[in-house]
C-alpha cells in the first residue's frame, strides 16, 4: 500500500475566525500600532540599537533568521525541478507561501528599521547606488524577488479559487494563465538566481565585518555557509509546517513525500557540518571550539542541534514515525536559525565592552509581524488549495475520513481511495 498526496485542497472544514487565529491578530495589531510609535519617537527611544549595534532583531532575526527559513521555495523547487524530484512538486504550494510569507514580512521590518525611512526611495535610483556594497544587492534582490518570481508563484491558487468561485471571471483567469505561461521560463530562472545571490550576500556582510565576528563563525566560505544553512533551514520549515498543520488540522499526511525530504535535508545538513568542521581545522581554530566561553557554548550548541537533527531524520524516516520527523525539523530549524543569528548578533563584537539588547518595542513589533504571517498561511491554507491532500478531500465539508477522526497528537498516513 502506497500513500501519496495527488493534489492541493484547502482546509475547508476548519473555521478561520477561531481564537488562536484572533490572538495573532491581537498581536499583529499591536505590533502595528508600536511601528506608529516607532516611526514618530525613532529609532533611539524605541529600540536598544546604539552606534556600536546599529543592527537589531529586525535585521537580524527577521531578515538573516526568517529569510533563511523562507527559502523553501528555492531549496525545494532545485530539488523538484532541477533534480527531478517529482515527489516534491505536490508541496511547492506550501514552499512558495511560506518563502512569500517570511520574506515579505521582512521587507516590511528592513523598511521600519530604516533610519530615515523618508529616505527609502533611493534604491529606486540606480545612479545613486554604491556598486561596492553587498549591501545594495540584498536591498535590490530580496525586493525583486519576492515582488516579482515569488508573488507571481502564488497566483496559481488564487486563479483556482477565482476559476471556482467566481465563474463570470474564469475567461479572465485564463486569460491570465496564457500571459502567464510564456513569461513562467524567466521567472523560474529567476526565482533560482535572485536568492542565491542575496542569500551569499548576508554572509558577505558578515564577512566583510572582519574581527568584529568571532573566529569560529568569521570564514571567506560564510557566502557559501549561508546559502548551505538556508537551503537545509527551507526544507525544515516547508516538512515542519506540513507534519504541524497534519497535527493541528487532523489531516492525513504522505510519509513517502516527507521521508524523501528527511534524506535531502539530513544531506544537506551532514555535508555542511562536515566542511564547516573542515574549514575549522584547515584555519587552525580547533582550540576555539573548546574553551570555556559563551562563543565554543554558541558554537556546541548550534552543532547538536543539527547533530541531533540528522539523526532524528534518518531514524524518522526509517522508521516511518511522523512525530519523530517533526522534532527533527525543530532541531534543525533551531540549529540553523542559531547560526544565521549568532555571528550577527551573540557573536558580534564591534568594540570591548559594547552591548545590544533588543527594546521591548523591537521584541513586541518582530513577534507582531511574525504572527501577521502565520495568520495569513493559516487563512490561505484554510480558503485556498495550499496544502497537498487526496484527491477524495476536495470540497469534502461534511464526510470525515477515519485519518481525520485521528485524536489530536496523533499524525495519520493514507492511502488514495480505491487502493
Amino acid at each position: 500500500m502506497s500513500d501519496r498526496w495527488e493534489r492541493n485542497i484547502p482546509v475547508y472544514d476548519v473555521p478561520i475566525w477561531t481564537r488562536p487565529f484572533q490572538a495573532l491578530l491581537v498581536l499583529g495589531a499591536l505590533a502595528l500600532g508600536l511601528v506608529t510609535y516607532r516611526e514618530i519617537a525613532g529609532l533611539g527611544p524605541a529600540s536598544g540599537m546604539n552606534d556600536a549595534y546599529a543592527w537589531g532583531i529586525w535585521k537580524t532575526f527577521n531578515i538573516m533568521v526568517l529569510t533563511g527559513l523562507g527559502s523553501g521555495g528555492f531549496a525545494v523547487g532545485i530539488a523538484a525541478w532541477l533534480f527531478n524530484r517529482k515527489r516534491l512538486h505536490t508541496v511547492m504550494r506550501t514552499a512558495l507561501l511560506t518563502s512569500f510569507l517570511a520574506y515579505a514580512s521582512g521587507l516590511i521590518l528592513l523598511g521600519i528599521d530604516v533610519g530615515r525611512p523618508w529616505n527609502f526611495y533611493w534604491v529606486l535610483m540606480p545612479w545613486k547606488w554604491n556598486a561596492h556594497s553587498p549591501l545594495l544587492e540584498v536591498a535590490v534582490c530580496m525586493p525583486a524577488y519576492a515582488m516579482f518570481p515569488l508573488l507571481l508563484e502564488n497566483f496559481p491558487p488564487l486563479f483556482d479559487w477565482i476559476h471556482d468561485k467566481r465563474p463570470r471571471f474564469r475567461a479572465r483567469v485564463e486569460k491570465a494563465e496564457k500571459i502567464m505561461t510564456r513569461f513562467y521560463p524567466w521567472v523560474v530562472a529567476l526565482a533560482y538566481l535572485l536568492p542565491a545571490m542575496h542569500q551569499s550576500s548576508l554572509g558577505a556582510l558578515m564577512l566583510l565585518a572582519g574581527e568584529k565576528v568571532h573566529p569560529l563563525w568569521q570564514t571567506p566560505l560564510l557566502p557559501l555557509f549561508y546559502v548551505w544553512a538556508a537551503a537545509y533551514m527551507g526544507f525544515a520549515c516547508v516538512a515542519g509546517s506540513l507534519l504541524f498543520c497534519s497535527l493541528v488540522w487532523h489531516r492525513a499526511v504522505d510519509l513517502d513525500v516527507i521521508a524523501e525530504m528527511n534524506k535531502i535535508t539530513a544531506n544537506l545538513i551532514g555535508y555542511w557540518l562536515l566542511l564547516r568542521f573542515a574549514d575549522i581545522a584547515v584555519s587552525r581554530k580547533l582550540g576555539l571550539m573548546f574553551q570555556a566561553n559563551i562563543y565554543s557554548g554558541l558554537f556546541w550548541m548550534e552543532t547538536i542541534f543539527l547533530v541531533v537533527a540528522v539523526i532524528m531524520l534518518v531514524d524518522s524516516g526509517r522508521r516511518r514515525d511522523a512525530q519523530l520527523m517533526f522534532h527533527g525539523y525543530l532541531a534543525a530549524a533551531f540549529g540553523g536559525m542559531l547560526y544565521r543569528f549568532d555571528p550577527t548578533t551573540l557573536a558580534f563584537q564591534p568594540r570591548p565592552g559594547a552591548f545590544y539588547f533588543p527594546s521591548a518595542v523591537e521584541i513586541l513589533i518582530s513577534v507582531g509581524f511574525v504572527a501577521l504571517a502565520i495568520a495569513a498561511f493559516v487563512a490561505a491554507a484554510k480558503a485556498w488549495a495550499i496544502l497537498p491532500g487526496p484527491m477524495r478531500l476536495w470540497k469534502s465539508t461534511e464526510i470525515k475520513t477515519q485519518d481525520e477522526k485521528a485524536p489530536v497528537g496523533k499524525i495519520s498516513s493514507y492511502a488514495p481511495a480505491g487502493e
